[in-house]
């Protein structure tokens, strides 16, 4: 079954790959090139300095939700090794929190319904600080910027969209057990198609299990205190603006004059197209051509844009690829470590 996993993600890799060289070759690769080598080098660096402290503020936004807590070093190494899962594996985010939920069971006595509690609840947190940031860069935009009505109706719409899902999915969060029978409905769907699959499997215990694991999910909610929500959503404002800063930095190392608020909105919409599950690991190609079309269409120069989106991606994907490999290998070792102990024993 790995197999085909592994070749679908080799062919869609080199698929990204074509595209990333097609799209060097348009912008003309020697001249940005050329433009690079003109940047303040230790300026460039700091930004490295700056997505680590992004990772930790993202981690830290999480931690302070896990009702019964957990260390910050194990909550940042969880984060590394499912930022790595979702580089490799683009699901719109999907094996980020998977894995995150596995790592979480394997290292903690909590219980699923509690882990799971803890990561939807930061995962609508970072839809609805997504939207403010959106919402506070439009409206900087209106006063700031000349920008053709299309292009401003287009951001409104998607602020909009964002504020709204977000309130939703609060509202399902704290009010769960009005879709009880909802929840109840589903269980025994998932239970009657497993057990289509998996026919020894107990229909009753496993429907058990996902109404339990409700329960659990509705406690943590309840005893959540509302001042953590608020910090890990203002937390998260912070992670936006401190994100576009990595970009703005990189067009100020090529001594570039560009408004934050105009790389703000580059970055949280290119931050769009990485939730869209195309397929290809790390969006390779499909990153770099929307980062740079969408900095053209705010009038920087095409080989300024390619220049700008090369040196981000530097750092927000290979860096953070790299970083994440290394985390990601470290937990493999320690679990067959932990493995031959137990069999040891």
């Amino acid at each position: 079954m790995r197999k085909p996993i592994i070749s679908l993600t080799s062919i869609m890799l080199i698929i990204g790959m074509v595209i990333l060289v097609a799209y060097l070759y348009f912008v003309g690769f020697w001249n940005v090139v050329n433009i690079i080598r003109s940047l303040d080098l230790w300026l460039a660096l700091s930004t490295i300095a700056i997505n680590l402290i992004c990772v930790g503020l993202y981690t830290y936004a999480w931690k302070i939700l896990i009702r019964k807590g957990m260390k910050f070093r194990d909550c940042f190494e969880i984060v590394l090794v499912s930022i790595f899962a979702d580089l490799m594996i683009p699901t719109g985010s999907v094996s980020m929190e998977v894995m995150r939920i596995s790592l979480t069971q394997k290292r903690t006595k909590m219980s699923l319904g509690e882990i799971t509690a803890s990561i939807l609840l930061h995962r609508v947190l970072l839809v609805v600080s997504f939207g403010i940031v959106l919402a506070f860069s439009l409206a900087a935009l209106i006063v700031t910027e000349k920008m053709p009505l299309v292009q401003l109706l287009i951001f409104a719409v998607v602020a909009a969209a964002c504020l709204i899902g977000g309130a939703i999915g609060m509202y399902a969060a704290f009010n769960s057990k009005r879709f009880r029978g909802l929840i109840e409905s589903w269980a025994k769907r998932i239970g009657r198609a497993i057990v289509f699959f998996r026919p020894h499997y107990d229909i009753g215990k496993i429907s058990g299990e996902i109404l339990q694991g409700a329960e659990s999910f509705d406690e943590s909610i309840a005893g959540l205190k509302r001042s953590r929500i608020g910090a890990s959503a203002l937390i998260l404002i912070l992670w936006w603006l401190l994100t576009a800063t990595i970009p703005y930095l990189m067009f100020v190392s090529l001594h570039y004059q560009i408004s934050y608020i105009v790389v703000l909105t580059v970055a949280i919409f290119v931050s769009m197209v990485g939730l869209i599950p195309i397929g290809i690991p790390g969006m390779v190609g499909v990153i770099e051509i929307s980062m740079t079309a969408f900095f053209v269409s705010f009038g920087v120069p095409a080989t300024i844009a390619a220049s700008v989106t090369i040196l981000t991606r530097l750092v927000l994907f290979w860096f953070e690829l790299a970083l994440s490999g290394v985390a990601a290998s470290l937990q493999g070792i320690r679990g067959m470590l932990t493995g031959k102990s137990r069999s040891i024993d």
